[in-house]
């Protein structure tokens, strides 16, 4: 009985996996408004909350000014980080040419043809830019990209205004129980979500003490960037530390160099243990199969994989945990 159970468990396991890809493909060809409607109703739900505990006669109004005043920050901040980039921009620019006079001093040292960069970035621009069409497709990715948030921001607007219409149709259909479970589901979701949230913030104001501490311009707005990238897996700081430690390389501020070096190693470190004690005191879920989820989910589905992969793992961990399946 127990292993026939067992088996049970680990066929419905596998059968779920194969169910989540095929609707994360779907979702991910067919549907590209699906993420921004999870962000959208996570990130207004609290506001019309709060709106409908101070006016309950008319939901649709809240839920729209909801999405507007979600929509609105949106828009401050990216705003706020275009502004940033701007004002970084000269220090950005003035690393890049400091690195290309000292490839070129190299060069010319070595006896080679100090034009042979130019002659390379010109080859590069030709064949990716010019010849691939990467302005048209751009223009095209942006309209597209355009669509599918709005598209995003309507349905999240009636899920946000019917959410008790669709749960009560939901439980008309589904057993109490399996309905029990998806919430369940969805809390540690949220959880996750919120665990991420609060690393990003603390890692940001760590790396804003490091810059402070080792007399980094913009500081304050370097960290905060920083905080943007630390956003999206396996993307992060490293786009903005390895610049910083090689402009410092090439005007030969070694002890600065050194000491990004490292304040980037010590975040990662902080980061994964913190990480790891959050998730494991939060999820009961090893950290290691919970970070491996989001690696291979984003390496698989984008950033839709970062929410998928690690609710398929904890659906699992519930199937064989929570006695969902009963062996009759």
């Amino acid at each position: 009985m127990r292993n026939e159970l067992r088996y049970k468990k680990l066929f419905y396991c596998i059968s779920l996996l194969i169910i989540i890809i095929l609707v994360t493909m779907f979702l991910k060809k067919y549907f590209k408004p699906v993420f921004v409607v999870f962000f959208i109703v996570y990130t207004s739900t609290p506001i019309y909350n709060v709106m409908f505990k101070i006016s309950k006669k008319n939901s649709k109004l809240n839920g729209l000014l909801s999405i507007l005043i979600v929509n609105f920050i949106i828009i401050i901040l990216f705003i706020y980080m275009g502004n940033l980039v701007y004002k970084i921009k000269d220090t950005i620019v003035l690393g890049f040419q400091r690195s290309y006079l000292f490839i070129e001093e190299i060069l010319i040292n070595l006896n080679l043809d100090s034009n042979l960069i130019g002659v390379k970035i010109e080859e590069y621009y030709n064949s990716s830019i010019i010849k691939s069409n990467l302005v048209k497709k751009g223009a095209v990715y942006t309209t597209e990209s355009i669509i599918n948030y709005f598209i995003g921001n309507i349905i999240a607007y009636f899920i946000l205004v019917d959410k008790y219409v669709i749960l009560n149709k939901i439980k008309d259909i589904i057993p109490q129980n399996k309905v029990t479970f998806a919430f369940n589901r969805y809390i540690d979701i949220k959880n996750i979500i919120k665990l991420e949230l609060t690393l990003v913030l603390i890692t940001t104001f760590q790396t804003i003490l490091g810059f402070m501490a080792l007399n980094i311009e913009n500081a304050v707005e370097i960290g905060m960037f920083c905080g943007f990238l630390d956003l999206f897996p396996y993307v992060g700081t490293i786009m903005v530390f390895l610049p910083l430690i090689l402009y410092k390389i090439l005007i030969k501020n070694y002890i600065i160099a050194f000491g990004l070096l490292c304040l980037y190693i010590l975040l990662i470190i902080n980061r994964n243990i913190m990480e790891a004690k959050f998730v494991s005191s939060t999820l009961k879920v090893h950290p290691i199969v919970i970070i491996s989820s989001f690696y291979i989910g984003f390496k698989t589905f984008g950033i839709l994989g970062i929410i998928i992969a690690p609710l398929y793992v904890l659906i699992c961990k519930s199937i064989y945990s929570e006695g969902l399946i009963d062996c009759r």
